[in-house]
């Protein structure tokens, strides 16, 4: 298992409890597990995504096996309650 640190964007009207339920649900489908999560709240947008020019931020650590990674990239593409993703290895 690898440690990664993932930094996730949500449309404004979702708060922080459907945030963490969503987004873990994936990590916890693919076997793995969340370390930590911190939200960081709503927040202004530098440039629109997916038309929304705010969204709710938080991140997240977690450890997912590497042969995953693949599948839990397109799972959070197919998403549409993430606006945006980033996941970087620790």
């Amino acid at each position: 298992m690898k440690k990664y640190d993932s930094l996730v964007i949500f449309p404004p009207s979702i708060t922080g409890l459907e945030s963490k339920n969503s987004f873990e649900e994936l990590v916890k489908k693919n076997g793995g597990s969340i370390i930590n999560r911190t939200e960081m709240g709503k927040r202004f947008l530098g440039y629109p995504v997916k038309k929304s020019k705010e969204g709710y931020v938080a991140a997240f650590d977690f450890e997912l096996a590497p042969d995953k990674m693949a599948e839990l990239r397109r799972l959070l593409d197919l998403s549409e309650d993430i606006l945006k993703y980033t996941i970087v290895v620790k």
